[in-house]
């Protein structure tokens, strides 16, 4: 049965149920526990005549087996403000949270601790609290109660910053409303009782008062934003929720508020009547239900670490054993080169930067010098044509906006140095630029990331990947210099050595890397017909992806780098001086 099949026009009583605000969509046909067609197959449903698990035939195909019950859907406030810009084959099987793959399962990390559960359910703990006003007293409440859990530093100490600014933000909404009654958290609503399959739900507390005002509270790491068009379908979903939760009484107002937890910080993203929560919803979120709940289409992506299909999805590059480890980790986890620079830098920076803590410092300049540079690069290479240091019209075009001058300046004398050697001309054909590549290591079970800067066919049909440095350093001499210096080289050298070629399937490969400096610039090229040389890059991966690979306690190594780590603010052992620390500090 094809898509249009599957997903044919609704009938007009289903348009009256939709306009309602239920999730309906009628449900396609998948055959359980058989291997389903490459892409086209996640059209999610199964035909429960073929449905008994186990007795499933096996097809000569390429997509993964799945399991479970296709047409439960669950669709919840997060997921109608993320899943659109993501994959849309990661969103359809999200919301289908009985669908699982039968071939790899995806295992949870116990040892990343989920921050901001901790917070919440904290704090409705110590709700009663507050109707003291000794501060110290709640300290050493907060205290106890966070013995109870395996915290590593830096998540306690912002744990314990965000309980203080949630339990501030509860007295303020009482000032406000009077005094609030937790009525549920998470709650989850069938809003068409006659598909008890088609659920919403929205992780958040729920308070209500006695004037007939519920409240919902989305919790946020750093500082509250005012209503956004990025949080607007999350706010209108919450109160189509809180709107049809029972009981509903006398309900005439919800309130939904957005709590920056790193300040104390909060914003009305939403404040009306049940039935303008309910028209909204059905005339702006609903369509993007829709569409989350049909889509098929595979996009790797940031998706691709949480997937439950990251280990069998066919649009994963497959790069077993790119890593070098020689068994899986505690959990599944995602890597990029940059997250192994960080870790073998300092491990507690990695952890508490993946873990969403929010930042308290500026960037180095070298890293924003080179975001610039990248983002320049990016814009310029779309034209597919050759950068030409004489045309200072084009040069300036492809700046971002909002540089202030010296930004300016210093940029333009790098990406001068990089028209000049640019590789692109003479035949060369761009295949992407910026391209973000996601691949699977079963060996480790890890998803593997990377973004090589520059894909490229020359003239000869040899594949290259070109990446793009900045230093204020000295070049390298050599390519052996810049293999030890510049990490991607190694990384770059074992994404190539395993197989990668992007949608160009070339015998002939290159890694090529462009070293800019103010005053000079130089390419270094590797041939991939090395053999002790892709040895000696799977080598330098699997050296530095070891520890990082079993570490479980993420230690903190303060050093120098400390004045640009953006987590120092919630480290105990960041080595920054006092005096001039407050400016990094989150208030």
């Amino acid at each position: 049965m094809c898509s249009s099949e599957l997903w044919s026009a609704a009938d007009a009583g289903t348009a009256r149920r939709r306009a309602r605000g239920r999730i309906r969509t009628p449900p396609p046909v998948l055959e359980t526990d058989r291997v389903l067609p490459c892409h086209t197959c996640l059209l999610l449903g199964i035909n429960r005549d073929v449905a008994q698990l186990g007795g499933g035939m096996a097809a000569p195909s390429v997509g993964p087996r799945f399991s479970g019950q296709p047409d439960l859907l669950r669709v919840s406030a997060s997921d109608v403000q993320t899943l659109p810009q993501g994959c849309g084959l990661h969103g359809a099987l999200k919301v289908r949270h009985k669908l699982k793959p039968t071939e790899w399962e995806r295992r949870r990390d116990d040892t990343q601790t989920f921050v901001l559960g901790v917070v919440r359910d904290v704090s409705l703990r110590l709700h009663d609290a507050l109707s003291s006003p000794d501060w110290e007293a709640l300290s050493r409440l907060i205290q106890i109660e966070l013995a109870q859990y395996q915290l590593h530093a830096g998540d306690k100490n912002y744990i314990v910053r965000a309980i203080e600014n949630y339990l501030n933000c509860h007295e303020i909404s009482e000032s406000e409303l009077g005094s609030l009654r937790l009525r549920v958290c998470d709650p989850m609503v069938v809003p068409d009782p006659s598909v008890p399959s088609n659920q919403l739900t929205v992780w958040a507390p729920v308070y209500d008062n006695e004037s007939g005002v519920r409240e919902v509270r989305k919790l946020r790491f750093g500082q509250a934003r005012p209503a956004a068009k990025d949080v607007e379908a999350w706010a209108i979903t919450a109160a189509h929720i809180a709107g049809l939760f029972r009981p509903r009484g006398h309900l005439e107002r919800i309130r939904v508020v957005e709590v920056g937890l790193g300040d104390g910080s909060m914003e009305i993203l939403f404040d009306g009547s049940p039935s303008l929560a309910e028209s909204l919803y059905a005339a702006k979120v609903f369509p993007v239900v829709s569409k989350i709940v049909t889509s098929k289409k595979p996009t790797p992506g940031n998706s691709c670490g949480r997937c439950k299909i990251a280990g069998c999805c066919s649009s994963v590059e497959k790069l077993n054993g790119f890593l070098g480890q020689s068994r899986k980790g505690l959990a599944t986890r995602s890597v990029s080169a940059k997250d192994l620079e960080v870790y073998e830098r300092c491990p507690a920076q990695w952890y508490l930067t993946s873990n969403n803590l929010p930042s308290g410092s500026d960037a180095p300049p070298s890293s924003e010098r080179g975001r610039v540079i990248h983002e320049w690069l990016a814009r310029a290479h779309m034209s597919s044509r050759k950068c030409d240091p004489s045309d200072l019209d084009a040069i300036d075009s492809y700046f971002p906006s909002g540089l202030d001058e010296s930004d300016y300046l210093e940029a333009r004398g790098y990406v001068t140095q990089h028209a000049a050697i640019c590789p692109l001309g003479e035949g060369a054909r761009v295949i992407g630029s910026e391209v973000s590549v996601y691949g699977y290591d079963a060996q480790a079970d890890v998803v593997v990331v990377s973004k090589p800067d520059l894909l490229y066919v020359d003239s000869g049909d040899t594949f290259v990947i070109r990446e793009t440095k900045t230093t204020t350093l000295s070049l390298p001499e050599d390519e052996q210099e810049a293999f030890d210096r510049f990490f991607a080289v190694p990384w770059l050298l074992n994404l190539i050595g395993s197989g990668y070629r992007g949608p160009y399937k070339s015998e002939n490969a290159r890694l090529e890397l462009e070293v800019l400096a103010l005053e000079d610039s130089r390419v270094f090229s590797w041939d991939l017909g090395d053999a002790r040389l892709l040895r000696m890059a799977k080598a330098e991966v699997r050296l530095r992806a070891k520890k990082w690979h079993r570490d479980t306690t993420w230690n903190s190594a303060p050093g120098d780098h400390c004045r640009w780590c953006p987590v120092r603010g919630w480290c105990s052992d960041a080595t920054v001086d006092d005096v001039d620390d407050h400016q990094f500090r989150i208030p």
